[in-house]
C-alpha cells in the first residue's frame, strides 16, 4: 500500500510540473518576467512538497507504530508524538540537517543513507554528502528569491555566461531529484 505521505507529496508536486509547462510555453522576450515568476513558484512549490512529506512522513509513522493495547508503551508514544506535532510545526526549511534532526529525533530513522546515489540531471551522487548538498543549494536557491537576496551561483543553475537562474530543465531535475530523495527514504524507512 502506497504510504500516504508519498501520494500527498505526488498530489504536490503536480502542481509544480504545471506551473513549469506553463512556462515553458512562454518564448517571447517580453514574457521572460511572467517566466521566471513560474519558475521560481513551480521551485518553490516542491520545496513545499518536500516539508508537507517529510512532516506527513513522521505523522504516519506514529500511526502505524501505535501499541493501543500496551499502556505504558502507549504512555511513551503519546508523549514522543506530542513533542513531534510541536517540532513540526517549527519546521520550516527541512534542508538536509533539519530533515535528519526531526527524523532521527523522533523516529530514529537518519535519511542521509539513504540519500545516496541519488541522481541529479546526468550526474548520481555517490555519497549521501553530494545529496545533502544538492538539497540545500535547492533550498539556497528556493530562499534567495523568496526573500529577495540575489541568486546564489550553483553548478546547475547557471547558464553559460555564468549568472544563476532557473530555467524548465533545471526545475525539472530538481522535481526528479526529490522523487528520488522521497523514494529511497520510504524504502530505506520501511526497512527500519
Amino acid at each position: 500500500m502506497a504510504s500516504a505521505a508519498k501520494v500527498k507529496f505526488d498530489v504536490l508536486l503536480e502542481r509544480s510540473e504545471a506551473l513549469s509547462k506553463v512556462a515553458g510555453t512562454l518564448k517571447k522576450k517580453t514574457e521572460q518576467p511572467s517566466k521566471t515568476v513560474l519558475l521560481h513558484a513551480a521551485l518553490a512549490s516542491q520545496v513545499a512538497a518536500w516539508e508537507v512529506y517529510i512532516k506527513n512522513l513522521l505523522a504516519e509513522y506514529f500511526l502505524k507504530t501505535g501499541k493501543p493495547t500496551d499502556a505504558s508503551f502507549s504512555a511513551i508514544h503519546s508523549l514522543l508524538q506530542a513533542r513531534m506535532k510541536v517540532a513540526a510545526k517549527k519546521l520550516n526549511t527541512p534542508n538536509s540537517e533539519h530533515c535528519r534532526e526531526f527524523l532521527y529525533t523522533f523516529s530514529g530513522f537518519d535519511p542521509w543513507p539513504s540519500w545516496a546515489g541519488a541522481k541529479f540531471d546526468k550526474t548520481i551522487f555517490g555519497n549521501s554528502l553530494h545529496s545533502r548538498n544538492r538539497l540545500d543549494e535547492i533550498f539556497l536557491v528556493r530562499h534567495s528569491f523568496a526573500h529577495g537576496f540575489t541568486m546564489p551561483a550553483h553548478s546547475w543553475n547557471t547558464n553559460a555566461a555564468g549568472a544563476p537562474h532557473l530555467d524548465c530543465k533545471n526545475v525539472s531535475c530538481c522535481a526528479k531529484f526529490f522523487l528520488i530523495c522521497v523514494f529511497e527514504q520510504i524504502t530505506h524507512f520501511r526497512a527500519t
